[in-house]
């Protein structure tokens, strides 16, 4: 497979590994979802992603989601029900890695585009923000 540059902002298919689920000894979350990249070293290949997921935030939880609004959604070929990307957790993995999955309705891809700068830099906020107040998670895989 072709893999494209793995850029900050771009959305890939990967099998994303939820903290919750690893605390309880799972290695795969047997799900593959659209996570956006937030950090790619070219040096190590050490790349962080963010989930997208379509759970409405827990109430409380808030502050950990950024609703991605639906014209974002379109432009980049997610579906059409609300997605919010999870801002209190990442994974790390060297890239492309056995994670990185291709998309199910374009076998020949494992990208869906790029989030639009403006709305990146929000991700990046809330991520620094969560950082900042030791409540981002980074499960081991």
């Amino acid at each position: 497979m072709n893999y494209p540059d793995p850029v900050p902002g771009l959305v890939i298919r990967f099998d994303y590994l939820w903290d919750s689920d690893h605390q309880r000894g799972f290695a795969t979350s047997g799900k593959d979802r659209p996570c956006a990249i937030v950090l790619y070293v070219k040096a190590s290949g050490r790349t962080l992603v963010v989930p997208i997921t379509h759970a409405y935030p827990e109430p409380g939880e808030e502050k950990n989601s950024l609703e991605i609004p639906a014209e974002i959604c379109a432009a980049i070929g997610l579906d059409r029900e609300r997605n919010w990307v999870r801002v209190s957790e990442v994974n790390e993995f060297e890239w492309p890695g056995p994670n990185v999955r291709p998309r199910p309705d374009d076998p020949d891809r494992i990208d869906y585009g790029m989030i639009p700068e403006a709305f990146f830099n929000e991700i990046r906020k809330q991520l620094a923000k969560a950082v900042a107040e030791h409540r981002l998670a980074r499960p081991k895989r």
